[in-house]
Formats: structure tokens, sequence, C-alpha cells
């Protein structure tokens, strides 16, 4: 495929901003959008100049695309609602609308390596998929996995976030391994859980049976976890095991189970599960949380927290919410506090 260029293309697109540039072409070509949704579309390109901008390159991608007379071009302009090839051409062609220049460059990061994964859950969605061996993987909310399964070996690459593996017995006995940024996870016949965190640690608790960590940088270094453990390690070294949280895997069943949790620890994990910022005052940060919480509605969750702690819930927009400590000298649930 050659080269394109677009009218403005040195001009830079924020990716969040060309993902719903795309989203709305697409939308709009699928033939079925409703008057609502036109005039919807239609304040979203007058609310910033940024918006009309990127609309402006999607319009002018989608028409250079449409003169190339090859299979990528043809599934790029595919808009079939609920399928892989629509989820693909909604990536290739945020990416083209960011500018050709930084395609490369953007293709490499996380959040692109995320959106180009074999198997995605969005923000607030835990979904779980059977593997080609009969096992089962469960991905936590805002995570990604590549399935790499071969005639010699059984792989998962973690792209990010959060998963829970059962495995299955295999009839070619091929090694069952989860690789990540710092190293590689084999099981022993198990049910695990592997999480990647900010600091590009991973953490790994056994559930059942037991595992084998290697960090990258250093694969002398093995440690083998059993059941009831856990432990974290880097590219270069694996921690000593430590006992395994015992709700480690409730997210799978959509719950947060936690005793005595740190708030602002605790509020990273909500905010794990619902889209936006939600932040957390650091004088009320050492307050205690104990309970078990419902995922599938976070705006319950820090309700309930406004009951049961001395703090207030800030909502400033729908993707805007902090924790406060509760003011003195208001009303609350019928007296003044």
């Amino acid at each position: 495929m050659t080269d394109m260029h677009f009218p403005g293309s040195t001009d830079k697109v924020e990716p969040a901003i060309a993902r719903q540039a795309v989203q709305w072409w697409m939308e709009l070509r699928s033939g079925q959008a409703s008057a609502a949704q036109r005039s919807a579309w239609e304040r979203w390109r007058a609310a910033e100049p940024a918006h009309e901008a990127a609309w402006q390159r999607i319009e002018c991608v989608a028409g250079q695309l449409a003169a190339i007379p090859s299979p990528l071009a043809k599934a790029a302009l595919s808009a079939a609602p609920q399928s892989r090839q629509r989820r693909r051409s909604l990536q290739l062609l945020t990416l083209l609308v960011i500018g050709n220049a930084s395609v490369l460059l953007a293709s490499r990061t996380a959040s692109w390596q995320a959106w180009n994964a074999d198997h995605v859950a969005a923000v607030g969605e835990r979904p779980s998929w059977v593997l080609p061996d009969g096992g089962r993987v469960s991905l936590n909310s805002g995570s990604a996995i590549n399935l790499r399964f071969d005639a010699e070996r059984r792989v998962l690459q973690l792209v990010r976030g959060e998963i829970l593996v059962q495995t299955a017995k295999d009839a070619l006995q091929r090694p069952f391994l989860v690789e990540t940024s710092a190293g590689t996870v084999r099981a022993l016949g198990t049910r695990f859980t592997v999480r990647e965190h900010s600091d590009a640690s991973v953490e790994v608790g056994v559930l059942q049976g037991a595992v084998e960590l290697r960090a990258i940088d250093a694969p002398a270094q093995l440690r083998v976890l059993q059941a009831g453990e856990a432990a974290r390690f880097t590219h270069t070294q694996v921690e000593a095991a430590t006992p395994l949280d015992v709700n480690a895997g409730a997210w799978v069943d959509g719950m947060l189970v936690v005793a005595q949790m740190r708030l602002d620890d605790f509020l990273a994990e909500l905010a794990r599960h619902r889209r936006g910022r939600l932040g957390c005052d650091p004088a009320i940060a050492g307050l205690q949380v104990s309970g078990a919480y419902p995922l599938a509605d976070t705006d319950r969750v820090l309700a309930a927290l406004s009951s049961a702690l001395p703090v207030e819930v800030h909502t400033y927009t729908r993707l805007w919410v902090s924790v406060k400590p509760r003011r003195t000298g208001v009303w609350a649930h019928g007296k003044k506090i």
C-alpha cells in the first residue's frame, strides 16, 4: 500500500478525538442513524475546533481509501456492526486520522496494542472465553490479551490488565504459558490470576494447582507458587511468595471484596471499573474500607461509602468524580453533622 497524504496531515489529532470522529463516521455510514443521532453528531462537530478538524480528516481518509483497490482499504471501510472486522476498521481509521506520520509510533504504544488485541474487555466489562484447548480465560475491566496456540505451545499474551485462567488437560501435552512484559508464567495444571500493574510489575495469584515464574531478564530466578500463594515479579527479579488474598478472584463474579483496605487504594480499584477520573482527597486517603461491593453499579458503591464513612462524593461531570472529607454543619440523613 503506498503512502497516503491528507490535507492538514501535519496537524496533530488527539487519539481520543480521532476515535470519536471515526465512531461517528461509521455510525452515520451504517445507514441506521436516527435524526437524534445526527443532531448529536452536529453538536459534537460544533463543540470544539478539534472535533471539526478530526471530522474533516476522517472524511479525507475515507475518500483516499475508497480510491485504493486493495483488501486493506475494503476492510477499513467495512461497517458491519458487532464484528471483529468493524473493530479492526475502527482501529485502522483512527490511526490514519491521527496522521500517517505518527501511525508507526502509535501502533507501538500499550493503548494501541490493546486496541489491536485478539480479545479486549472494555471498561466495566468482565467477559470470559473458552480457549481452543477447552480451558477458560476471564478478562477484568479494561484488559486485553492475544492468543498464540500452535503445535508446540499454548500461549496467552497479557497486553494489559488482569486475567483469571483455568487451564485444561491438553492431548498434545503442550506447555501453557502466560507472557507478560515482566516475564513468563507457566501453568502446572492450575487456576490462577495474572495482573500487570502501572509500575510494570506483574502479580500472580494461584487459586488451584501451581505455577512457575521466570523474569525475562533473570531466567535463572525461577519460583514455583503453590495454591494459596501470590508473588510479584519484574523483568529483573521475582519476589518472595506471600499469602494469597482469598478474594483475589472475586471480580470474576462482579464483586470487589476488601478487608481493611485504604480508601485511596479502594477507589483506585473501583476506578478500573468505571470511565473517567475518580479522585481521593489526601486528607481521607487512610480511612479503612471493608465489605463486598457490586462492580456493576459503581455509583451505588460511592453512595454506600458516603453513608458509611465521613466522606462526600463530589460529581463535577459524569466522567469526573472526587471523594472528599464530609463538611461539618451540613444536613445528612435527616440530621446535622
